[in-house]
This record gives C-alpha cells, structure tokens and sequence, in this order.
C-alpha cells in the first residue's frame, strides 16, 4: 500500500495540476491523505470536488510546514511513504518506478531526479542533480547544504516510525527524515526526472535560489538538528550508518 503525504496552504493556483498527476498512478487501495493548515483560499473546496474515496483529509491549525506534514504523516498507513508538495506536477510513472527501485535494491529511503520549472512548467534546469546527489554527500555536508528534496522522496514505514514524532521547533520536515535516514538506513539514489519541481514567488523552499536567513539562524538551527539527530538515535538504540547504494 502507498501512502502519499501532501500539506496544503493556499495552494489553489497549482493544486489541481499536482492532485491530478498523483491520483493518476494511485491504485484504488493506496492513500493520498491531504493535510491543509487553515487555508483561506479555494484549496480546501478543491480537494473536496473530487469526492474520491482515496483522499483522506484532515485540518491543522496555521502551525507551519514541518507540523503540518507531521499531521499528514502521522496518518499514513502504507508500506511505502511519498511526500508531496502542492504545486509540483508528477510524472507518469513515478510512484511504480521508485517503488520496483527500493524494492531491488532492498532500499528503505530512495530519491529520484527532478526538474526545476517556473510557475508555468517551463524548465529552468533539467536534470536538477547532475555530478552531486545527497548520498555522494555526508550526512555533515548535508547538513551544512541539504541535498535532499521531500518532494523526491519514498520512504518505508519503518523509516517514519524511526523519526516520528517530529522534534519541536523543526523547520524543515524533509532534512529532518532524510538526515536520520542516511545515518542509519539504507539510502539509494534514482537518476530518472519524475517530478517537476515548481519555483514561483510564494515557494517556500530555496531550492535553485540563495537563502535569506541570517547567519546566526542557520547555525542555531543546524546545531538544534544535529542535537536531535543523537538523542534520536541514542533512544532508538542505532549505533550507526549503514551501506549506501548510488
């Protein structure tokens, strides 16, 4: 069973495009379990138009991106878990190609190549991984300059078990299960574009742009990662990083 974990916020400019492109390849007993964090546009009546029995919707109260995921999350209950922003679109084929791909390579976190667009799809960079990818990375490097996209992942369930609940004050949910996942599972890379991955003005990430926060913040907040990063891993009784596969 797959599970994909989307959070919503005033999305509804791109948020047909995107829900379209993974019911698509859902199969009727897979998941998608929506999470939206008090939207005051037409996201939430959206979602509802579709009135299809694998939609699981539930509301969060204006608590971020991190927490907003968290409560999509905690939710799911497939074997295999994907995240989803609102605005991307996915490419045909994408959820069967990752899920054969962690399966032969006996994986429990894999990540595939995306497509940098503009708000309407025109490609800015593609691929978006070329000679660097987050697994010729260390998880310290990563942590410097995360590698990882959310939006490119698929996880098992025993990956989310491992790093649920979220730690608080988390601000990003994906460099948070991608840096415990390389430090202790098996992590795996797929050199395929399945995603197109939208840039526009009200993007969250800063991904194919420069970060505006302060110095002070992201060395705070590095140091706030990597202190949860050990009492997570002294509590889940791991001793270590396991064999990585490219």
């Amino acid at each position: 069973m797959i599970s994909v974990c989307m959070a919503t916020f005033n999305g509804e400019r791109y948020l047909k495009e995107q829900l379209d492109s993974i019911l698509s390849q859902l199969g009727d007993e897979d998941e998608l379990i929506v999470s939206d964090d008090g939207s005051s546009d037409k996201t939430q009546e959206i979602i509802h138009t579709y009135e299809d029995k694998r939609i699981r919707f539930f509301h969060n109260q204006r608590k971020g991106i991190a927490n907003n995921f968290e409560n999509a999350l905690s939710q799911a209950r497939g074997d295999f878990i994907f995240l989803a922003d609102q605005d991307d679109v996915w490419l045909a084929g994408k959820l069967d190609k990752m899920v054969e791909f962690l399966e032969k390579e006996s994986l429990d976190v894999a990540m595939c190549n995306c497509a940098l667009v503009d708000q309407e799809l025109n490609i800015i960079k593609s691929p978006h991984f070329d000679s660097e990818w987050p697994m010729k990375r260390t998880l310290l490097s990563n942590l410097y300059k995360n590698a990882w996209l959310g939006c490119c992942m698929v996880l098992r369930s025993s990956v989310l078990k491992a790093t649920m609940p979220f730690p608080k004050g988390l601000v990003a949910h994906d460099l948070w299960l991608a840096l415990y996942a390389q430090w202790h599972f098996r992590t795996g890379y797929m050199d395929e574009v399945l995603v197109l991955y939208r840039r526009h003005d009200n993007t969250v990430s800063f991904t194919g742009s420069v970060s505006t926060n302060a110095l002070s913040f992201k060395l705070k907040y590095r140091l706030h990662l990597l202190y949860h990063l050990i009492g997570r891993s002294l509590k889940n009784s791991f001793s270590g990083p396991v064999i990585k596969y490219g």
